[in-house]
């Protein structure tokens, strides 16, 4: 009996700090499947805190038995994400990205990610000067040379935009990009959002909360209404 006391206290010991362990490698995947956090710039902070995590208990030196799991995570994780640290494209839309700015980008490549920014606002601005002068019906051969006085001035204030953005501790997107239009194209143009299955999966269940047996004849459309309703109503309480 005393030995199987002392087996039983050994295995729920071993138990404990196994879910210690996969317990960041969980919450990390919640995050990336989450339909709220649902955009390219995401992923790079992710995996950077799960590595730091791992790091931290692996650190520690408490695990015991579990130092082989917590090394067989850590490599896996190299192994597969490794690419996304020296992935321009992630990189820039994690910085764009209001809730992490340059917070998870490594330091030998921050200068280079600003200037990514830069250079995609300099070229947003530049298609959308091209798009206005289309659309003038009447230009001016004098008053181009009047306005393009001033050109270099306002490029250098449109390019501000990106010092503004990273200089700012707003973290919603409904406010950070109030007054930053062209911020806010940047990050619609690389944050798109990740093909995932969790917002169709909770439509699907937010449907029989709707369509109840006093409901039965709701229309279509009427009840397409009600259910998007429903599910963003969170959207409208942030307002």
């Amino acid at each position: 009996m005393p030995m199987f006391s002392k087996y039983k206290a050994y295995h729920v010991h071993h138990i404990t700090y196994k879910f210690k362990v996969m317990m960041p490698l969980a919450k990390a995947l919640d995050v990336l499947q989450s339909d709220r956090m649902g955009f390219s710039g995401v992923l790079v902070p992710t995996i950077s805190i799960l590595l730091e995590k791992m790091e931290e208990m692996k650190r520690e030196g408490r695990l015991h038995h579990c130092n082989p799991l917590v090394d067989a995570i850590i490599s896996g994780i190299k192994r597969r994400f490794e690419y996304i640290f020296e992935d321009t494209r992630l990189l820039t839309a994690s910085a764009a990205h209001p809730m992490f700015r340059l917070t998870y980008i490594p330091s030998e490549k921050k200068a280079q990610v600003v200037s990514d920014l830069k250079a995609e606002v300099h070229l947003l601005e530049t298609q959308s000067s091209g798009h206005r002068q289309t659309e003038d019906d009447n230009p001016a051969d004098d008053g181009d040379e009047v306005t393009g006085y001033f050109l270099s001035l306002r490029s250098a204030i449109e390019l501000n935009e990106v010092d503004s953005y990273l200089q700012s501790s707003e973290t919603k997107l409904v406010n950070a990009f109030q007054n930053l239009p062209l911020m806010k194209k940047v990050f619609l143009k690389v944050n798109m959002g990740v093909s995932a299955s969790a917002a169709c999966e909770r439509l699907f269940s937010g449907g029989k909360d709707i369509f109840r047996p006093k409901r039965n004849r709701l229309s279509n459309a009427t009840f397409e209404k009600l259910l998007l309703c429903r599910v963003n109503k969170h959207l409208l309480l942030e307002q």
